[in-house]
């Protein structure tokens, strides 16, 4: 089986085909059927921005994506280490704006948490 036709019927066997948010387990899958592919993780940069993603890339660097088919365009991929970028990766959105924060923080920077302390003070 090629890895093409494994994504197909990996892909067809989700309800409604629809993949978004599983990137993690199908490849986790997918490394299981094909030794010679390696994980990857990082950001999927699309027409949406750019995702947190997982996917697999083969020995000679070949992108292999068993769920490429959520994102609406082509995507450009940016593999990071999460050993060493650990803060470039989200960890949740800011209690006051909603943006993202970084390394478990609670607000994404200091005049969001002083226009919070402002509101509860107000209270």
């Amino acid at each position: 089986m090629t890895h093409d036709e494994w994504i197909e019927r990996y892909v067809s066997a989700q309800p409604g085909r629809f993949v978004r948010g599983k990137c993690d387990a199908a490849t986790r899958a997918m490394v299981a059927a094909f030794p010679e592919l390696r994980r990857a993780c990082g950001f999927a940069h699309s027409a949406w921005g750019a995702d947190q993603h997982w996917w697999c890339v083969a020995f000679d660097g070949w992108i292999v994506d068993p769920t490429a088919s959520q994102f609406p365009s082509a995507v450009d991929y940016e593999e990071i280490d999460p050993a060493t970028d650990r803060d470039r990766v989200p960890t949740g959105v800011c209690m006051h704006c909603g943006d993202h924060v970084f390394l478990h923080a609670t607000f994404c920077g200091e005049s969001c948490r002083a226009a919070a302390a402002e509101l509860m003070a107000a209270r």
